[in-house]
């Protein structure tokens, strides 16, 4: 009778263990994040213009229960229009709900204006040691508020993974 307790115990521990990795395994995330920032023109000419941005921002998850619902999130970077052509490219701090858990991210713009590619840099809380990467497109068209702001929500999908 010990030994099958025992035995039993014991799968009960390992099935346990298992299944906390699982829970740290890669899991994607679709949300929402809209922000509103300021820009700051660097140099401006008649076929260019650089600036540099600065924004703030709240996330929605576009799923029950996403990783990072209702994290606020800031963001900077420089973006650059020469000849038609626009390069762009920076850093974001997301912040929970809580304020212990965080992730840093770089991003990177792609062909489709407002769109791009992100990937994590850093954690600290529970996402410590976080990898992973994904995208970012644009919800729409927005008019600033005032001179030398934006205003807009983009939709953020992508996969994650935290060491556990």
């Amino acid at each position: 009778m010990k030994s099958t307790m025992k035995i039993s115990l014991n799968c009960t521990l390992l099935a346990t263990m298992l299944g906390t990795g699982a829970a740290h395994a890669q899991q994607s995330f679709d949300q929402m994040t809209c922000r509103a920032g300021t820009m700051t023109v660097l140099a401006k000419a008649e076929d260019m213009i650089v600036w540099t941005l600065d924004h703030r921002g709240v996330t929605r998850s576009n799923e029950a229960g996403g990783p990072f619902d209702g994290s606020t999130q800031r963001c900077v970077g420089v973006v650059a229009n020469i000849s038609g052509k626009t390069s762009a490219n920076g850093w974001c701090k997301n912040v929970g709900p809580k304020g212990e858990d965080w992730t840093l991210v770089d991003w990177a713009n792609s062909d489709k204006p407002g769109a791009g590619t992100f990937s994590f840099r850093h954690g600290g809380g529970k996402w410590k040691g976080i990898a992973g990467s994904g995208t970012y497109e644009p919800l729409g068209q927005t008019a600033p508020a005032d001179a030398g702001t934006y205003q807009n929500c983009v939709r953020v999908k992508g996969t994650m993974k935290v060491p556990g």
